[in-house]
């Protein structure tokens, strides 16, 4: 992606420079030495500072996902542990309705895999909250509403356990998208 960039840029500067030059030949313009020279100067630090900004950008994402890497991927697997476990106990519930067959004993989750994954998502919140991007936070706490506005209604009988896990895999489903997205961007993938 770079290199077509690089090479897009490098052509459509190529031309600009030769209509303006072409422009220069044609006009009254005396072109000194002196003036040639600063015009040179002045697009050199142009195109420094520009190579400059882009280097400090590719620096300050490069940090970001080092700081984050470990807690967004830990973040991301337990996610993923979450939505299967919810997944298979929505089977325990259809086969409990007679909707589908049981689930295998394979299927069956970590016990603590809930547990864990509030544990790694309250972390992400309260200890990397300034470190990480505020639309990723807020995707975060927002799945954390939405679950446990589900939790609560289930306890209070107000929803069914089948539609609870349907609600708790969508918010879990977006978040976990928004998290690859993130991810993706900072750990350089798209810029392959």
């Amino acid at each position: 992606m770079f290199n077509f960039q690089f090479l897009i840029g490098s052509i459509v500067g190529f031309f600009i420079a030769f209509v303006l030059f072409v422009s220069l030949l044609l006009t009254d313009v005396n072109l000194d030495v002196g003036v040639a020279t600063n015009i040179f100067i002045a697009l050199a630090t142009a195109v420094a500072t520009a190579i400059h900004y882009s280097s400090i950008q590719k620096q300050r994402k490069d940090r970001i996902w080092e700081m984050n890497k470990t807690v967004l991927l830990d973040l991301s697997h337990s996610l993923s542990l979450v939505i299967q476990a919810s997944y298979y106990y929505q089977q325990l519930e259809y086969a409990k309705h007679k909707v589908e067959d049981e689930s295998t004993e394979m299927d069956r989750p970590n016990p603590n895999v809930f547990k864990d994954f509030k544990e790694k998502q309250e972390y992400a919140i309260n200890v990397y909250k300034t470190l990480m991007d505020k639309k990723l936070i807020s995707s975060i706490q927002k799945a954390k509403e939405v679950n446990e506005n589900i939790d609560k209604a289930v306890n209070e009988n107000v929803i069914d356990y089948i539609p609870a896990y349907d609600r708790s895999i969508r918010a879990n489903k977006e978040l976990q998208k928004k998290l690859e997205e993130f991810m993706a961007e900072m750990s350089g993938v798209n810029d392959i």
